[in-house]
């Protein structure tokens, strides 16, 4: 990414923008303007399309993102997602395809004068400069009144707590000093839409893990809309109302995170989320909304939801996951899904415990326990007998 920071942008006031209140306020009760179709996006992607010589980054991607969400594109690396981001920010051009914000087409423009402020992941601060003149540099660029820009820089700092930092150079803070620092340049200046490259990728686990809600309680303060790149699954899924999942420069799905873990549309997606079992096998019959599925090996049938156009001898996967399995040593009585065996290993990791069961197929199944008191008469360990039962609604059949 660029060392040097955003260039001057638009300051387009965003709705309750201000000094920080004592608490952070609940999240938007049943906030959900996607599904709204008198509602207009702030940002639309239409038939978008970026490239690099014979290389597609961007393969015809339309997307809506509406004011006030807190926006995630996720995906592993090379897959388009901050690409897509430099365009919205005008550091890329699309090959084809056009980019509008609050129905204007802003293709064309340059990033200074579009309502948007980039954070980069390196935050790009300038060492020489106090904290107060970091924030308060772009506002400087746009030539701003003295008097105005103190004003921005001091209720930014006290929204993001670095009233006392002031008068530190960057080097003089932590990393997560660092990252409020250069949040803090990109709402000083008040725009409709921050977008955010890897913001919180230089922090360690337990800072990044603080820092995200902080980023949450910021959003909702300001209503701000927000658009995070990021290749953390757990990133994604706690700070964002809506996700994007990309692959090869396509959306693959685009939900909640809720919807996205719970529902997902295809192997792809259920990997890149969170941990999952996928168990292949044909479709046996269909019956009032339930599939029954044949997994091979000698193995009982299995029944989940059937999905829409799911037909008899189809080859399907049952996306399952392993806090959704049951595990112990007896046999459960009247269970729809029950199989037995071996635990080939196990993972302590204080409140829950992973195991891995290896079935009478050779096929691996991880299931999840909670440790729920201090000591367990009869733990499970290695080469235990065992049983795994779950429901026929707590697994998603896949097609693809």
């Amino acid at each position: 990414m660029s060392g040097a920071p955003a260039q001057s942008m638009s300051t387009s006031a965003a709705p309750g923008a201000g000094r920080a209140t004592a608490r952070t306020p609940a999240p938007l009760t049943g906030f959900a303007p996607w599904k709204d179709p008198s509602k207009r996006p702030i940002v639309r992607f239409e038939n978008v399309v970026k490239r690099f010589g014979d290389f597609v980054a961007v393969k015809d991607c339309t997307l809506d993102i509406y004011e006030r969400e807190f926006f995630a594109l996720l995906g592993p690396s090379g897959c388009g997602k901050t690409t897509l981001l430099r365009m919205l920010a005008g550091f890329e051009k699309p090959t084809s395809g056009r980019i509008l914000v609050a129905g204007q087409d802003i293709t064309e423009l340059a990033p200074y004068e579009r309502p948007v402020n980039m954070m980069f992941q390196s935050y790009a601060l300038f060492p020489h400069m106090t904290v107060e003149q970091n924030i308060g540099f772009g506002l400087k660029q746009e030539g701003m009144p003295k008097d105005q820009i103190g004003q921005r820089v001091e209720e930014a700092m006290s929204m993001l707590e670095l009233t006392r930092f002031g008068k530190r150079k960057p080097h003089q803070l932590s990393g997560g000093q660092q990252q409020r620092v250069a949040l803090a340049r990109a709402i000083a200046k008040k725009p409709r839409i921050v977008l955010l490259d890897e913001p919180l990728g230089a922090l360690d686990k337990r800072l990044r893990q603080t820092a995200q809600f902080e980023l949450m309680g910021i959003q909702e303060r300001t209503g701000t809309t927000f658009i995070i790149v990021t290749h953390d699954q757990e990133e994604a899924m706690t700070v964002s109302s809506r996700i994007a999942v990309m692959d090869h420069g396509e959306f693959v799905q685009i939900a909640t995170p809720g919807d996205i873990y719970e529902a997902p549309n295809s192997r792809y997606v259920a990997n890149f989320i969170g941990d999952v079992n996928l168990l292949e096998g044909k479709v046996v019959k269909v019956s009032d909304g339930f599939a029954e599925i044949d997994w091979g090996g000698g193995l009982a049938r299995f029944k989940a939801v059937a999905p829409e156009g799911c037909a008899s001898d189809q080859t399907v996967w049952l996306a399952l996951r392993p806090e959704k399995i049951h595990i112990d040593f007896d046999k459960p009585t009247d269970a729809s899904n029950a199989v037995a065996g071996k635990v080939v290993d196990v993972g302590y990791l204080g409140s829950i415990s992973h195991y891995h069961v290896e079935l009478a197929n050779g096929q691996r199944v991880k299931a999840l326990r909670t440790n729920s008191s201090r000591l367990v008469d009869r733990p499970i360990s290695w080469e235990d007998k065992v049983w795994l039962e779950w429901p026929p609604e707590t697994g998603i059949v896949v097609t693809r």
